[in-house]
């Protein structure tokens, strides 16, 4: 047999050993065969947001109650104020003419005579006012004058506070990879 065709062989027994692994390790050599291995997946619980939570800030009214209270219009005050003089009529003589003396002419037998004769004085009644109290000063206190008027009293005073809403959380299931596929060797088994 010449060399070229003792390669010819040796080149497809070595190529028929490549083609099959089988065929291969039938010689008592250790074969491994490259495999495909699948993702590996579980199923987990989990939670799951269905609505965030939230802050709001809450303003309360302030609580106010109405009350009569007594309170003061007008503060009391002094004052004076003249009274009027007290007066009253009388009747006074006064002396239109005084009294004096005239002389009188009379004729007699003898002839003229002239005398003097008195005159008695001449009066009229005057009515005049005379002053019996003078007018004074007089001093009138008035008191305070009071009224009602409703006023409002805070019993409480508004409040602000900031609410907290927490999240709204559910339980969700779902599968997810652990562990990514890919491929393996492993040793062959004897079934080729």
């Amino acid at each position: 047999m010449s060399l070229r065709s003792t390669a010819a062989v040796t080149f497809v027994v070595t190529l028929a050993s490549l083609a099959s692994p089988a065929l291969a390790c039938r010689g008592g050599g250790e074969c491994y065969d490259k495999v495909r291995l699948p993702d590996v997946y579980r199923t987990v619980e989990r939670d799951v947001v269905v609505q965030p939570g939230y802050r709001r800030v809450v303003e309360t009214e302030p609580v106010v109650v109405v009350r009569p209270e007594r309170v003061m219009i007008a503060p009391g005050r002094v004052s004076y104020e003249m009274t009027p003089p007290v007066t009253r009529t009388v009747m006074q003589e006064i002396v239109v003419r005084p009294a004096g003396y005239r002389w009188e002419s009379t004729y007699g037998p003898y002839g003229e005579r002239r005398c003097k004769v008195p005159v008695p004085a001449e009066v009229k009644l005057v009515p005049r006012e005379v002053l019996v109290r003078p007018g004074r000063r007089v001093r009138v206190v008035s008191p305070p004058v009071y009224g009602v008027r409703q006023r409002a009293i805070e019993v409480r005073p508004a409040e602000r506070y900031v609410v907290a809403y927490p999240p709204v959380v559910a339980r969700e299931r779902a599968r997810v990879l652990v562990r990514e596929g890919g491929t393996a060797w492993v040793r062959a088994g004897t079934r080729w």
